[in-house]
């Protein structure tokens, strides 16, 4: 018993290990080594020419720099409207609330975390096989009054 306990937890661990690597492996691609990897792959595959492995990198590269563009452009339109959205929340709140305020949001980033780290088994409530009422999803907010 103590050798099979021992082994799954070797198991357990070296595939933990894998896919931890992988993940760090990933986001440290950057755009043009993931452009090349994914033309030398397709050239393999599609067994395509010199030239058609160049003009798939190129299509990689530039799709890639465009999305890189987009993510940085959203990013830069969302802080702003953040900055917008506490501006006029704070222009309507007492000086009393706003301080009120400004310990909610603290508290929310800090809750906001541990749900990113994965500590917080909240978000998971309310999916399928989440409760225990059979497997069926429900809502916090219950029926909805639609007759489920």
């Amino acid at each position: 018993m103590k050798k099979l306990l021992m082994i799954a937890v070797i198991f357990s661990l070296t595939f933990a290990s894998a896919f931890a690597q992988r993940d760090v492996e990933r986001k440290s691609i950057n755009p043009e080594e993931r452009a090349e990897r994914s033309a030398d792959r397709l050239a393999e595959k599609l067994d395509l020419s010199e030239e058609q492995k160049k003009q798939v990198y190129e299509l990689n590269l530039q799709t890639a720099e465009a999305r890189k563009a987009r993510m940085e452009a959203r990013r830069t339109e969302m802080e702003q409207n953040r900055e917008a959205h506490h501006a006029k929340m704070e222009a309507i709140l007492s000086p009393e609330q706003k301080e009120k305020w400004n310990e909610l949001q603290e508290s929310n980033r800090r809750r906001g975390g541990e749900m990113r780290r994965g500590d917080d088994n909240r978000r998971n409530q309310y999916r399928k096989g989440g409760n225990n009422r059979g497997g069926k999803a429900s809502s916090p907010r219950g029926s909805g009054g639609r007759g489920r």
